[in-house]
């Protein structure tokens, strides 16, 4: 079981074996283009939660009050191992914010530069210009990335967005228990994402009898985030998320997290409980208020 906290001093157990679809395909991995630029002094190893609290202070950054000024760029490469020991259930939730939030605030930075790339090479194209090869090699990599046939330009941009940043904390501490978990501690992984793959690198849950699957394992959290992300933009069985996110869009409304959530009833077994559960976790621990925050410029 992982221990999930709501409120002040408020937790609840949960089962970590929740829902996971498999990814397979489509370079699950493989995280947006704009991420292969990012300099290697921005990803740290923090040996433990002060450490993370040591980074970011540095940075000048007020790590008790995460939330009122654009984050550092500073990415931490794997969950420090004493974060189920730290007594003061506010102080584990704020460290596992800070190591999650600025690797979701990243990738939806190069998704939407990829997003923005791809509407500008289509306005090009429509304006009756050719594109040159690397362009149009471009293209076809992001439609075999998220799994699109080659021209589908509606369904390519439902995929090619972002994920609000309240609605990956949520599910992230759910999954993980704030980043206690097993499956956090010893492979990254975060969401818990499947692998049926029987050469493929994961760990076997612990509580059930001869699975048939693994967790997937990750060589760092940025790429479990990802793997995540790519989960609800590509997978069949969250269409429906991403529907609603692009009424929402079309609108030109901000995305509500606590509606998108109601759209992810297939994400776990537990359906409704779990939607009901994340909304729950968004709402009491504020998340929404990371939605709008920045990171701080690149230097």
């Amino acid at each position: 079981m992982a221990w999930v906290g709501l409120g002040l001093g408020v937790l609840i157990a949960i089962g970590t074996i929740s829902a996971w679809f498999p990814i397979g395909g489509r370079c699950p991995c493989c995280p947006p283009a704009g991420i292969e630029g990012i300099p290697l002094s921005n990803f740290v190893v923090a040996r433990d939660a002060e450490a993370v609290e040591t980074f970011f202070g540095a940075q000048g950054f007020d790590v008790v009050s995460v939330g009122n000024d654009a984050l550092p760029r500073l990415y931490v490469r794997a969950l420090p191992s004493d974060l189920e020991t730290l007594a003061d259930l506010d102080r584990r939730k704020r460290v596992f914010v800070l190591i999650v939030l600025p690797q979701v605030l990243r990738l939806n930075e190069a998704i939407l530069a990829d997003r923005d790339r791809l509407l500008s090479l289509w306005a090009r194209m429509d304006a009756g210009r050719d594109l040159p090869a690397a362009d149009r090699r471009w293209i076809a990599a992001i439609e075999t990335r998220y799994g699109v046939r080659a021209g589908d330009r509606d369904t390519l941009l439902r995929r090619l967005d972002i994920v609000p940043p309240s609605l990956a904390l949520a599910q992230a501490s759910i999954e993980s228990g704030w980043g206690t978990s097993r499956f956090a501690q010893a492979g990254n992984a975060i969401f818990g994402q499947k692998t049926f793959d029987p050469d493929g690198k994961g760990l076997e849950p612990a509580d059930i009898d001869d699975p048939d699957f693994k967790v997937k394992k990750f060589p760092s959290l940025m790429r479990s985030i990802w793997g995540y992300m790519l989960t609800l933009n590509a997978h069949p069985a969250h269409r429906d998320f991403r529907d609603a996110r692009a009424l929402s869009r079309r609108a030109g409304h901000d995305f509500d997290s606590i509606a998108l959530a109601a759209s992810l009833t297939r994400y776990s077994e537990d359906g409704e409980t779990y939607v009901n559960l994340v909304q729950e976790v968004i709402t009491v621990n504020n998340f929404q208020r990371f939605d709008s925050l920045p990171l701080a410029d690149a230097r």
